[in-house]
């Protein structure tokens, strides 16, 4: 008798997020959008993340979440939720976890040097912190609003430009030890 095994891919999660006040929603939602993403799409890929997409303001309640088992924030009310810019959701790879987690593993620094060095100061532009100090962890599909899609079945479904690639190979190289950055 044969067993058949079935993996399911786990409901992506969604943070809330915050715009840099000095920002209006638009240029926050275009930054975001046509800078940020450039600048993740590498490192996400890398890490393995399946789906990333974010979801603009104005953002609205969806009929039906499911539960956050990494969230033990109270609900929000529809006030409390119109004080926030966006949302992204994704699925949370286990090489992403351990990249944020700080366990790149021997040999991935480089990793970790392009996440502090490149997306951490790329979200200091465009949100009010970094997002790992302000965002609020929703259950999947608790929000909706404006969704763009980035990543999707593990594949960038935006061009990224040659300027961001060219980057993300200098830290490559740092990995191997070949310079670099």
């Amino acid at each position: 008798m044969s067993s058949t095994t079935t993996t399911t891919t786990p409901a992506p999660s969604q943070a809330l997020l915050k715009r840099n006040p000095s920002l209006t929603p638009q240029q926050f939602s275009t930054h975001w959008y046509e800078k940020h993403a450039q600048l993740i799409v590498p490192f996400f890929l890398h890490c393995g993340v399946e789906y990333y997409a974010q979801i603009h303001a104005p953002l609205h309640f969806s009929p039906s979440p499911s539960p956050s088992p990494s969230s033990s924030s109270p609900p929000l009310s529809a006030e409390e939720l119109a004080a926030w810019d966006g949302a992204a959701e994704a699925h949370l790879s286990e090489g992403l976890l351990a990249v944020l987690g700080g366990g790149s593993g021997q040999g991935q620094e480089w990793v970790m040097d392009y996440y502090r060095e490149v997306v951490l100061v790329d979200e200091l532009r465009f949100l009010v912190s970094n997002a790992g100090a302000h965002m609020r962890v929703l259950g999947a599909g608790s929000v909706g609003g404006e969704t763009k899609v980035v990543i999707e079945g593990g594949k960038s479904v935006i061009e990224v430009g040659e300027a961001a690639w060219r980057v993300w190979r200098e830290y490559e190289k740092r990995g191997r030890g070949e310079g670099g950055i």
